[in-house]
């Protein structure tokens, strides 16, 4: 890791701080997010025959509220995995938020993202449970950009007979790291980047919010819990409200700016003793001949400016 008390004046090739991947940092004069803003694809587009608005399948888990739910998970209802096929081993469901169609995920209460929260607790435990399953993931899509096909606002999760191999070589980095300096990659990360205090989004006693070093996503975020857990049904109460109100500022500011974003949990996987890491990509570019040739990817916002962008100091 080393220091850099500034944004780039100009491009800069930049390794992650554990991985061997690199990406370039390649600022660009008055950049502004709405550069990335979409105008011919509103974030959330009313739709009278929603099908999370009035979907009748049994519930997998549900919050009621009244005569009705506050959040509600299902079965995905055109799943590419199934606990049926053998070919096709796994599971997929949606986690409808709120049963309020212009509700965006950002404008929930404090209470109502714990709610979600709950959700996902309820079904990684779940999930993880069933024979066969070696990783699940929560993950969000938000915008049309991101993927959204559905804009009542929702997340999803997946359940994999195999560890995907992304995550996996991941973790197999975090372990080499971990052999080299008796540490956790994480738990080092936060520590540095305090003291570089120049791509800290949001802190307080129980997480931390960057914008990462050789960030592949322009704005993206990691959020990290200070103490080490490794799995998201290992945050306590009070860690899962600091979270949610930190969550809740980050969508907050993408949604005012009309920019679509996708956010999962990476956990550690089985047996092995990794941070957890909530991290957020927005899509404010395509990869172009230059990525997908080389696997390099060219960031036009370095993180410096995406921290000072979250603080609203830009």
């Amino acid at each position: 890791m080393t220091p850099n008390q500034n944004s780039p004046a100009k491009s800069e090739l930049r390794k992650d701080y554990y991985r061997d991947r690199y990406v370039i940092i390649a600022p660009l004069r008055n950049l502004r997010p709405d550069s990335f803003m979409k105008d011919t694809e509103p974030h959330k587009i009313p739709d009278p025959n929603c099908h999370l608005c009035n979907n009748l399948e049994p519930a997998l888990y549900s919050i009621p509220s009244g005569r009705d739910w506050q959040v509600k998970v299902i079965a995905n209802k055109y799943p590419a995995l199934t606990l049926t096929n053998p070919k096709a081993f796994g599971a997929q469901e949606v986690v409808i938020n709120t049963p309020r169609h212009d509700q965006e995920f950002s404008e929930l209460t404090i209470p109502q993202i714990l709610e979600v929260f709950a959700a996902y607790r309820h079904r990684l435990i779940a999930l993880r449970q069933i024979p066969g399953i070696r990783y699940v993931l929560v993950f969000k899509n938000d915008g049309p950009m991101a993927g959204a096909s559905v804009a009542h606002a929702h997340c999803q999760i997946i359940a994999l007979p195999m560890i995907p191999p992304h995550i996996e070589s991941e973790s197999n980095a975090l372990v080499r790291y971990q052999d080299a300096h008796n540490s956790c990659a994480h738990c080092d990360i936060i520590a540095w980047e305090e003291k570089q205090k120049v791509r800290i989004v949001f802190a307080d006693k129980h997480f931390v919010a960057i914008s990462p070093y050789a960030a592949s996503a322009g704005f993206g975020l990691w959020i990290m819990p200070r103490q080490h857990r490794r799995l998201f049904t290992d945050l306590n109460a009070s860690e899962l409200k600091s979270l949610a109100v930190i969550l809740k500022k980050v969508t907050s500011r993408l949604d005012n700016n009309n920019l679509s974003f996708n956010y999962f949990l990476q956990e550690s996987i089985p047996f092995h003793d990794h941070h957890l890491v909530l991290k957020v990509e927005p899509r404010t570019f395509k990869w172009a001949g230059a990525e997908l040739g080389t696997g390099v990817i060219i960031n036009a916002i370095p993180p410096e400016y995406a921290a000072l962008w979250y603080n609203g100091k830009i």
